[in-house]
C-alpha cells in the first residue's frame, strides 16, 4: 500500500521514476523500522509519514519525515544478517537524522530528485 501511495503522490508531482525507487526504498526501510522497532510486546501504533518537494542549494530533493510514537527497542549486539535499515538510506539520502524521546521517534531525510 505505502508503495501505491509514493507512487500515486510521485506522478502528482512530477517526479521522475528514478527518483521514486530511491525514495520507496528508503522509506519502506524508514517505516518498517518505525513499524518493528518501536511498538514491542504486542503494542499497537502508529507511524507517520510527511513528503515534501523542496530545493535543497540547487538540487530538488524530497524530504521525507516518518515518526513513530513508541520506544525503541535496545539494538542487540549481534544483528545477525540484519540491521541495515539505516545504512540503506543514508545511501540513498542526504542528511539523514534521528531525533528520540519519549513521545518517540523521528527520521528525517532528503531523496534527491534526479533528472532525465
Amino acid at each position: 500500500m505505502l508503495r501505491r501511495q509514493v507512487e500515486r503522490w510521485a506522478a502528482e508531482n512530477g517526479v521522475p521514476a528514478s527518483a521514486v525507487t530511491d525514495l520507496q526504498l528508503a522509506l519502506g526501510e524508514a517505516v518498517s523500522n518505525g513499524v518493528e522497532h518501536a511498538y514491542q510486546d504486542g503494542d499497537r501504533g502508529s507511524v507517520e509519514v510527511d513528503l515534501e518537494l523542496r530545493y535543497l542549494d540547487d538540487l530538488l530533493v524530497i524530504d521525507v519525515r516518518v515518526i513513530d510514537h513508541g520506544r525503541w527497542r535496545p539494538i542487540p549486539l549481534h544483528k545477525g544478517y540484519r540491521g541495515r535499515g539505516l545504512a540503506i538510506i543514508d545511501q540513498l539520502s542526504r542528511g539523514l537524522q534521528i531525533a528520540t524521546s519519549d513521545r518517540g521517534t523521528q527520521l528525517t531525510f532528503a531523496v534527491p530528485v534526479r533528472q532525465g
